[in-house]
């Protein structure tokens, strides 16, 4: 491949990276994130919800004292436990609340190592570099600007300008939400937009200097529904999948009612491993 067929992957990477099918602008928004914040800090502080972050944090060796720049931190899913590990870490996130989450958690833990900076990424201004530059699960938002233009090769060589050791990003879908059976019933055989995603990044990342590795693993994740009607409504519209035949769906839903698990409350849970995209740049 030549240098200038790039171009047409730049107008490629640079649609609206935030939005999956089914969101929409407000996804981009500090408001959307601090109306989540409450929800998101009690499943990531649960047991459940620190363990599946410690798990994903011993992926990486992490030494003691070494600055970490946690950006789109959230209520600090990651930045706690890693503080917890003895690194000084500064979280950065555009949402008060999250920020507000982090610090009620991060006192109830005794922790103080941790810096709240509140800032849209792509106006900060940071003067200095840290060991790791960490995005956990918010690439998309974060490349986004005030204007709801995306800016991802701006986004990725500034991850990268300020990382002294490594730059780790994480993606948390890398594949369709829809099982191989559901997308036969379906009748989806294209690509799905989230492996096309994944593919995009890294040729961003190749583009704007950066010569990262990527794995896929796997990690637990369930969806809740209150019925199958709801299930059925929730996975067509998180897949883009639109104007379906009674019988088609009819299908589907008999095949719902073989897999989701019926819970006391009499909702329905659907727990698989989900594919996730790790991109790592080695300094």
């Amino acid at each position: 491949m030549r240098s200038k067929d790039f171009e047409e992957l730049r107008d490629f990477y640079n649609h609206r990276l935030a939005l999956n099918y089914g969101d929409d602008a407000t996804k981009e928004t500090p408001e959307f994130w601090d109306s989540a914040a409450e929800k998101y800090a009690k499943g990531s502080h649960s047991p459940q919800g620190r363990a599946k972050a410690e798990e994903f944090l011993n992926l990486f060796k992490w030494e003691q004292g070494e600055t970490v720049l946690d950006i789109a931190c959230g209520p600090g899913t990651y930045a706690i436990p890693l503080a917890l590990r003895g690194c000084k870490v500064v979280g950065t996130d555009f949402s008060d609340e999250m920020l507000k989450q982090l610090k009620i958690q991060a006192e109830k833990e005794n922790v103080s190592e941790i810096e709240c900076v509140k800032s849209r990424w792509l106006e900060s201004n940071f003067q200095v570099q840290f060991d790791t530059v960490l995005c956990l699960s918010g690439l998309g938002v974060v490349a986004t600007d005030s204007e709801h233009k995306t800016r991802l090769g701006e986004c990725l060589e500034k991850f990268n300008s300020l990382a002294k050791k490594r730059l780790i990003i994480l993606i948390p879908h890398a594949d369709s939400h829809l099982d191989d059976e559901m997308r036969s019933i379906l009748g989806e055989y294209e690509i799905p937009m989230e492996r096309l995603r994944i593919a995009m990044i890294y040729y961003a990342m190749i583009d704007h200097g950066m010569l990262p590795s990527l794995q896929i693993i796997k990690r637990p994740f369930k969806w809740t529904f209150e019925n199958y009607e709801e299930a059925c409504e929730v996975l067509f519209r998180k897949s883009g999948i639109k104007d379906v035949a009674n019988t088609t769906k009819e299908r589907f839903i008999q095949y719902l009612k073989k897999i989701l698990q019926k819970n006391e409350d009499g909702s329905f849970s659907l727990t698989y491993d989900t594919k996730q995209a790790i991109f790592t740049v080695l300094k």
